[in-house]
């Protein structure tokens, strides 16, 4: 089964020491919410172990930071499912919902949603957290990443809804939003309350480094998933495209993807260690040297958790099961 399968990551692994702790908390949270319905409904969304996923991709978050990475890396689960329903077949909808979910960052603080779910209200509160004691570039950014990250869903469900068949460049452009790493990322620097200095940021080599990150997330994923894919026939997964592409099996399929995370991993390790010769171009002091050390481990730890929950996790054996 695809979901057993895992891959050389060479990047620590970790757990958070308030795992169980955040757990509890946030499923009191998503409850009261109204995000999750019902006790059959609550055991489920524990089953698919989410919490674990950020106790392993923020393992020295603590306290309330550790709460709010809890709250925002699960709740694109339920947004998850919402698409994963009737609204991911209604483009108009979809894009109502979608417009909502980008517009809040922009709101004034305290605003509440125009749109008003339990979607839309948890998400306010997300970002109301997210933003404390963030720059006002920091804000801009992770706001941006969050309007791609919504808008990748109207996407999304307008191909389900024609039928539309991708080809893999369109695939990997459109995965690379919807994926949701970018938003996955910014905590990083929220949780340790640093920020990268920006010309460091935005160099063409860290961007590649983050790109490169959320590749092996989302290549990893759509490895794990591609049952729950095929059952819902849905069209979003490199391995089914791959086999549609090139009439190969699936078990080809499967080994050409994960080259290509094996690609991207390599490529993450060589850029990462040129990185000391471009410091003094970009002018980091030892402040700004630690930050960017900080962010790209950051960045490894995440890909390593992604896959220590991608073969544990229900949700995937779940859904290919029932379907």
């Amino acid at each position: 089964m695809p979901q057993n399968l895992s891959f050389h990551l060479p990047f620590p692994a970790g757990t958070n020491p308030e795992a169980d702790r955040a757990r509890e908390r946030h499923l009191d949270w998503v409850a009261r919410l109204g995000l999750v319905e019902g006790a059959e409904a609550l055991l489920r969304y524990r089953d698919s172990r989410l919490t674990d996923l950020v106790a392993y991709a923020y393992p020295d978050a603590a306290g309330e930071d550790l709460d709010l990475v809890t709250d925002a890396v699960c709740l694109g689960f339920p947004l998850d499912d919402e698409f994963d329903g009737p609204l991911g077949r209604q483009p108009r909808h979809a894009a109502l919902l979608s417009a909502e979910l980008a517009a809040i960052p922009y709101r004034e603080p305290g605003a509440r949603p125009r749109l008003d779910t339990p979607l839309t209200r948890a998400y306010t509160d997300v970002w109301r957290r997210s933003a404390a004691g963030m720059s006002a570039a920091w804000r801009a950014r992770a706001a941006a990443n969050y309007a791609r990250f919504f808008r990748s869903y109207v996407q999304e469900t307008h191909n389900r809804s024609q039928g539309v068949t991708l080809d893999e460049d369109s695939y990997v452009a459109l995965r690379r939003q919807a994926v949701g790493t970018a938003p996955c990322f910014d905590l990083i620097e929220r949780a340790g309350h640093f920020e990268v200095p920006p010309r460091a940021y935005c160099s063409r080599e860290v961007q590649a480094l983050t790109r490169c990150a959320g590749d092996v997330v989302f290549l990893c994923n759509d490895v794990h998933s591609v049952e729950r894919e095929e059952a819902q026939g849905d069209p979003h997964n490199l391995v089914l495209i791959r086999q549609r592409a090139l009439g190969c099996d699936r078990a080809e399929a499967l080994r050409q993807v994960a080259a290509e995370i094996r690609s991207r991993v390599r490529l993450f390790v060589s850029l990462t260690a040129a990185l000391p010769a471009r410091h003094a171009e970009w002018r980091l002091d030892a402040r700004g040297r630690t930050d960017l050390a900080r962010y790209l481990a950051g960045l490894g730890t995440w890909m390593t958790a992604n896959q220590r929950w991608g073969v544990a996790t229900a949700r995937y054996a779940e859904r290919s099961r029932s379907a």
